[in-house]
């Protein structure tokens, strides 16, 4: 596998660079924020603010210049002079052309791309001195203009770049700057004491004690990682102790990607994110902590993306450190509403990602509820993406509202409001979330306030009990005194294609095949073509499946999901007394696994009063509001999740 994936980057990035050679440009780097693999030439010179595609986003990676570190990689792999010529002359073509204080030159100069500018200039540099290039002059130059440019991180830094991941990219390339420069320049010992003491403040409050990224992105959470990274190389090879602020902040959000990574290794497409393998950045992480659960969860060995910092020389240092597995498999990240059901970690593992917390920034989409699905290592039910930030494209607004998420919708409103490809105007109030994770099943419960401010109030709730191994029963709450239409949405991988027959779906994998099962015979279910991105610029179609059902009180909607196909029937639910218990207030259903195994699952949505404290289910009594009752041979069995 090392070999293979050595073999394959630096084929890619060989060809990136020779058709930068010919002043063509792609974007195409695991970790580009903006990815577009439409090539784009200039036939004369390059013009630095040109914005193709009419979308900007390309003329802020222009100006990232990444591609400068792949012409120094491809020039360190093959000793071609056209990739160093092509550095050259490039670098002198932006710098004698743009100002960024001029406005003409705003797409150039933004201090999110000042800052990302000085991180890719340093590494390239420092890549092409590794391969006896002579950089004098060009080096110099470069310098003097991040020193110019880096005027604007310093007088530019207000509220929105303290907590955005914006100020954490400017912070991390002046205090990149700083290090391998403040010899040279005594300015930038300066720097380095205000861009430390603004970083250190915003990991403070960017990053929720669960690990995770306020903004609700793993793409952006992993942009900061990767920046934090590149300044603790820095500090590494000038043989200089690494703040420990920095230490403890790429350990959060390192161990929060181990969390969230799916077993194909990929982050899930929550937000405004792509579906971008995690091992290199975990294992970069993993190297800096010398932490053994952490590589555990990235690559054995030294990884083309990571040899480039970790360097020949330190290769041992990480293979010869020891894997140590977890001692656990689901996990609940509480502050940020991130909670992980899985059965293991490995690669054909079953997967559960829930969603229940604050919406983040703009990166952030109308989620609540929301849940992706791996059934044996095999995506079904997933996020649909992101696709572009161009505004006034309808599908950027699809893809960011509540109807393109798996989650529950009332009346066909929606329950957060955005506007546009960015604005948020309203954000539905999450709920207290539950949890209890063992090891025969995994529960999880959320809800929300998002139709609160209905002429007929609804608050929703979902709840998610997980049998292992390969069991999922969905509980969908409205809980209301009035009539409405609920409906719940599940969005599936482009490769699935459901069957709906009556209440029954099934989807057809690769590996495994998935059922879905309903009991409410007023249900109706209504497959739909949908659109699907797994990265930015990409789009793909889907299947998008809709179920809808009318109530005029509070209804519990039932969701069986299930490798195996299953026999399906709803239990009757009585009070300790033998009287009859309306659905509005609590049902059960009976799962036949086997002629011999069966579970009976039970919810209710109300606290019991008048004195009627017991429920009577298959002649068992319990006390409680969600739980399953488990019938093996002559064995009976009842587990309590909920009181």
């Amino acid at each position: 596998m090392k070999n293979k994936l050595f073999k394959e980057n630096s084929k890619k990035i060989i060809e990136t660079c020779d058709l930068l050679c010919k002043n063509t440009f792609i974007f195409n780097h695991k970790w580009d924020m903006e990815v577009c693999k439409i090539p784009y030439t200039f036939s004369e010179e390059i013009i630095w603010n040109k914005i193709p595609f009419e979308d900007p986003e390309w003329t802020f990676m222009l100006n990232r210049h990444k591609f400068w570190v792949y012409l120094a990689k491809a020039y360190a792999l093959t000793s071609e002079e056209k990739y160093f010529d092509t550095f050259i002359s490039q670098v002198n073509s932006w710098i004698d052309t743009v100002d960024v204080f001029k406005d003409e030159y705003f797409n150039c100069s933004r201090t999110i791309e000042i800052g990302i500018r000085c991180l890719n200039w340093i590494k390239a540099i420092k890549i092409f001195k590794n391969s006896s290039c002579n950089l004098n002059f060009i080096e110099n130059k470069m310098i003097e203009s991040l020193l110019y440019q880096c005027e604007l991180l310093i007088k530019t830094y207000d509220d929105f770049r303290t907590l955005s991941n914006w100020g954490v990219m400017q912070n991390c390339g002046l205090i990149s700057l700083a290090l391998n420069y403040q010899e040279q320049h005594s300015i930038l010992s300066q720097y380095l004491t205000i861009a430390l003491e603004r970083l250190e403040y915003q990991c403070k409050i960017q990053i929720l004690p669960d690990g995770v990224h306020w903004e609700q992105s793993p793409m952006y959470h992993n942009e900061v990682l990767n920046c934090l990274l590149d300044i603790a190389f820095d500090f590494e090879k000038l043989n200089l102790d690494t703040p420990s602020f920095i230490l403890s902040s790429i350990r959060k959000l390192a161990y929060s990607n181990a969390y969230m990574k799916k077993p194909n290794h990929n982050q899930p497409m929550q937000g405004d994110s792509d579906e971008t393998d995690l091992r290199d950045i975990i294992t970069r992480s993993a190297y800096i902590l010398k932490d053994q659960n952490l590589k555990y969860f990235g690559y054995n060995f030294v990884d083309f993306e990571s040899i480039w910092d970790i360097g020949d020389s330190n290769i041992s240092k990480y293979e010869e450190l020891p894997t140590k597995k977890p001692n656990f498999t689901s996990i609940a990240l509480k502050e940020s509403g991130n909670f992980y059901l899985r059965d293991s970690f490995e690669d054909n593992s079953n997967y559960l990602w829930f969603r229940c917390g604050a919406l983040g920034s703009g990166h952030g989409h109308g989620e609540h509820l929301h849940f992706d699905l791996v059934s044996n290592g095999e995506d079904f039910i997933s996020d649909p993406g992101r696709f572009t930030y161009v505004e006034g494209n309808k599908d950027r607004e699809f893809l960011k509202s509540c109807f393109a998420h798996n989650t529950t919708i009332v009346d066909n409103l929606p329950f957060s409001k955005f506007n546009g490809a960015w604005g948020i105007v309203e954000s539905a109030l999450t709920l207290n979330t539950h949890h209890s994770f063992n090891t025969t099943f995994d529960f999880v419960e959320g809800g929300h306030l998002g139709y609160v401010s209905l002429e007929s109030p609804v608050v929703t709730n979902r709840k998610i009990l997980y049998l292992k191994n390969d069991l999922w029963i969905i509980i969908d709450e409205f809980l209301t005194e009035g009539a409405h239409e609920y409906s719940q949405i599940f969005n599936f991988y482009p490769d699935k294609k459901p069957t709906v027959d009556g209440l029954k779906a099934f989807i057809k994998g690769e590996n495994s095949n998935l059922f879905m099962y309903w009991i409410d015979k007023n249900l109706n279910l209504n497959l739909k073509n949908s659109i699907f991105s797994t990265e930015y610029n990409k789009i793909n179609s889907n299947f998008q499946l809709v179920s809808s059902i009318k109530s005029n009180k509070s209804k519990t909607l039932f969701t069986i999901i299930s490798s195996k196909e299953l026999s399906i029937q709803e239990a009757s639910v009585l009070r300790g007394d033998g009287s009859f218990v309306p659905s509005y207030e609590a049902q059960a259903i009976e799962i036949t696994l086997t002629p011999n195994n069966k579970i009976i699952v039970f919810n209710s949505m109300i606290d019991i009063n008048n004195q009627k404290k017991s429920y009577l289910i298959d002649n068992i009594l319990l006390y409680g509001k969600t739980g399953f009752i488990k019938k093996y041979n002559d064995t009976i069995s009842f587990e309590i999740i909920k009181y």
